[in-house]
């Protein structure tokens, strides 16, 4: 059986596929994460809202939700910050 020469066009469209898969990258993690921390925040709110105008007297769960609120506030600050850093290390490289 003759074995014919390999078309350039078929191992292109081979390629083109594999290389039109998304993966997620840093910044749709990042995104993901302040979407979260948002939606954290705004439950916290939400319950201390609920809270004050007398909708509910549980003031452990109110406690923990803006506990919980601050924590997440404190780690988006943290992040933000190791990013920046990574950043500007790699701005600062030489080639």
């Amino acid at each position: 059986m003759p074995v014919g020469p390999i078309e350039s066009s078929s191992i292109q469209g081979v390629l083109l596929t594999e290389n039109n898969i998304q993966k997620p990258g840093l910044g749709d993690h990042f995104n993901e994460f302040l979407t979260r921390a948002n939606s954290i925040m705004k439950e916290a709110e939400q319950i201390g809202e609920d809270f004050a105008a007398g909708k509910h007297n549980n003031i452990h769960e109110t406690m923990m939700a803006a506990e919980r609120a601050t924590i997440t506030f404190k780690l988006v600050g943290a992040v933000r910050n190791r990013m920046l850093t990574a950043y500007n290390e790699v701005m600062n490289m030489r080639m």
